[in-house]
């Protein structure tokens, strides 16, 4: 529909045709209607718009000058348009956002808390799960977002962002290795150990570092769970081995300290914010995801060094 009034809407198809007669057939009226808008128009401005020739019409200098502004305007609304859609589209948005355990209770909550007091119409979707069920709904289109370990390459998703995680010892600020810079896997050995259980990626990766040699990991504890490693940790109970994305809270708080294992074949895992490739996301969804590439930082815990832990 055209933003503005008959007048304008007859003196542009006109100007467009070059033809009174094209352009009423493109209107469905009469040429003799249109012509009666366009003498209307041209004495409301008190300035000739077209030059009648035998053979159609041609702007005058006046008339080009006006076509140039409704074309302008024209522009604005659609603008202004997309906007109002775009402010709708935050108002009723839904958003379905997967993340791994971690991030289920110490970062979800605040943020879906933080957005429904300024878009309270918008409905949100948690799916917490392994990084590889992340990766699949994400490539299904069944998730909007993810926040996981990196996919291999050949996933069908896009990484938006990406960052190194670090594997370190997990300490409380009173335990002896808390001042150390790093710490190999052996002398983990011999700690009372709270561990991930052998079906998790990180206990795979610190059996293969240890195999062949004489100590092997003897876990006091072993658990699926990040939140329960965390608060055997706090507890005193033991010393855990995690990555440091899982603690940055804690980190940040004073509470626990991350201390980098040195072992070579210890590998940092990648953390990476993702979306599916090809596809468009609604309103909200983008919104959403530009607030958590401009957070990227914080959430892994790139703006917090040692120095802050303590």
């Amino acid at each position: 529909m055209h933003a503005f009034s008959p007048l304008i809407r007859y003196f542009e198809e006109v100007a467009t045709q070059g033809s009174v007669r094209r352009a009423a057939e493109r209107l469905h009226i009469s040429p003799s209607a249109v012509t009666r808008q366009i003498l209307k128009l041209e004495e409301a401005l008190d300035m000739q718009l077209f030059d009648r020739l035998p053979r159609g019409v041609r702007l005058t200098s006046a008339g080009e000058l006006l076509l140039a502004s409704v074309h302008r305007l024209q522009r604005d609304f659609d603008s202004a348009i997309t906007q109002v859609d775009a402010l709708k589209g935050l108002r009723r948005g839904r958003i379905s956002i997967g993340v791994m355990q971690h991030f289920s209770d110490q970062v979800i909550p605040d943020l879906i808390t933080e957005l429904n007091a300024q878009y309270p119409g918008i409905v949100f979707t948690v799916f917490v799960g392994n990084s590889d069920d992340i990766v699949d709904r994400i490539a299904k289109g069944e998730l909007d977002i993810g926040l996981c370990w990196e996919p291999p390459a050949s996933a069908p998703v896009r990484r938006v962002r990406t960052a190194a995680m670090a594997i370190g010892l997990v300490v409380r600020p009173d335990h002896p290795y808390a001042t150390r810079k790093s710490v190999r896997l052996r002398e983990c050995a011999r700690l009372p150990l709270i561990l991930p259980t052998d079906d998790m990626e990180l206990r795979r990766v610190l059996d293969s570092t240890l195999h062949g040699a004489a100590e092997r990991l003897d876990p006091m504890t072993e658990t699926n769970s990040i939140a329960t490693l965390r608060q055997l940790t706090l507890l005193g109970t033991g010393v855990a081995i995690m990555a440091r994305i899982n603690i940055v809270r804690d980190i940040r708080e004073g509470r626990l300290v991350h201390v980098p294992l040195s072992d070579k074949g210890v590998k940092s895992f990648h953390f990476a914010l993702l979306v599916r490739s090809e596809r468009n996301l609604s309103v909200a969804a983008a919104m959403l995801l530009e607030l958590l590439e401009s957070r990227f930082n914080g959430y892994v815990g790139h703006d917090t060094g040692r120095a802050t832990a303590r």
